[in-house]
């Protein structure tokens, strides 16, 4: 079938677009559902099983790749005081929420909760840099 002809089809567009936003949609909230299951075992798992979930999560981001066609660059931003508040937050909420789960075996539960932690700050900087480069 010609590529071409179907980037023509508005309703396959439209749908390609659709599975798109819904991708996007099911894999934060199966990403949240794992992270309560995480915290708060068998929150989730008395109710549903994520596993069903996570294959038409991974169906719909196949699709959503595949399809994806090549957007142009976005303009340079800079990071602000705001952002990196933001990334200290989720890297604060990263170590506490490893801590908490390993807790148990002790006192090497704190150096690898705050080592995992300072990952999450410099891998959010250095995405953030690769964008910066990129645009």
């Amino acid at each position: 079938m010609n590529i071409e002809r179907l980037e023509k089809n508005k309703m396959v567009m439209q749908f390609l677009e659709l599975n798109h936003e819904i991708f996007s949609i099911l894999l934060a909230t199966f990403l949240l559902l794992l992270l309560a299951e995480i915290i708060w075992t068998g929150s989730i798992s008395a109710y549903m099983n994520t596993n069903y979930l996570l294959i038409i999560v991974t169906v719909s981001g196949a699709i959503s790749v595949i399809t994806r066609k090549e957007e142009e660059k976005a303009e340079k931003i800079e990071l602000t005081k705001k952002d990196y508040l933001y990334i200290g937050t989720l890297g604060i909420a990263g170590t506490l929420i490893i801590w908490y789960k390993i807790k148990d075996i002790g006192n090497l539960a704190y150096l690898i909760s705050i080592v995992s932690g300072v990952l999450i700050i410099m891998l959010s900087l250095l995405l953030f840099e690769e964008d910066e480069k990129d645009g």
